[in-house]
C-alpha cells in the first residue's frame, strides 16, 4: 500500500467506538482462546493420565471455535486483516487506492450484512425447533444469534472504515501494538 496517513491525535468518535470494539473483540478472542487451550489440556491430561477423556470436549471446542472466530471478527475488519490477494497492489495508480479502498469495504460490508441477515434467520429457525448440540444438549441458537451480531457489527466497522477513506486516509486503522 502507499504512504501511511497519521492517525489524527483527537479522533473523531467513529474511529474511537472502532477502537473500542478493536479492543473488546481482540480480547474475547484471546479470552476463548485460553478456553479452547484449557479445554485440550484438561482433555488430554484426562486422556492419557486417568483413561478420562473430558466429556464433551470436541464439541466444547467446536463452540469455542465459532465463538473465537466471530469474536475477533470485528478486530480483523478494523484493521482489513482479513485474507486479501495483493497482485494488482502495486500496478494500482496512487490516485485509485482510496476508491479501490472504499469498494472493497463496501462490498464486504455487504457480504457481512447479508451474512449477518442469514445468521440471524437461521437462529430464529432453530431457536424455535430447540435444536441443541448432540452431546451436551447445549441450545445452539445463542451461538447462532451471537455471530449474527458480530458479523453485523463487522459490517457497520467496513462502513466506517469507508468513512476513513472518505476523509482522506489511506491505510487501513491501525493495531494496538
Amino acid at each position: 500500500m502507499p504512504s501511511a496517513s497519521a492517525e489524527p491525535a483527537t479522533q473523531l468518535p467513529p474511529a474511537r467506538f472502532t477502537q473500542g470494539i478493536h479492543r473488546v473483540s481482540g480480547g474475547l478472542a484471546g479470552l476463548f482462546l485460553f478456553f479452547i487451550m484449557l479445554v485440550s489440556v484438561v482433555d488430554v491430561l484426562g486422556r492419557e493420565l486417568l483413561n478420562a477423556p473430558l466429556p464433551g470436549g470436541s464439541e466444547i471446542t467446536e463452540v469455542l471455535m465459532a465463538a473465537l472466530i466471530y469474536a475477533g471478527l470485528p478486530s480483523v475488519c478494523r484493521q482489513e486483516s482479513h485474507v486479501t490477494i495483493d497482485l494488482l497492489d502495486p500496478l494500482t495508480p496512487e490516485a485509485l487506492v482510496r476508491p479501490r479502498q472504499i469498494a472493497i469495504n463496501l462490498v464486504c460490508a455487504a457480504i457481512l450484512a447479508v451474512l449477518a441477515w442469514q445468521l440471524w434467520l437461521y437462529a430464529v429457525k432453530i431457536a424455535d425447533y430447540g435444536d441443541v448440540t448432540e452431546y451436551l444438549r447445549l441450545p445452539q441458537a445463542p451461538l447462532i444469534y451471537y455471530m449474527a451480531v458480530l458479523a453485523g457489527v463487522g459490517a457497520l466497522i467496513f462502513v466506517a472504515n469507508v468513512g476513513r477513506y472518505l476523509r482522506g486516509h489511506t491505510e487501513p486503522a491501525p493495531g494496538l501494538i
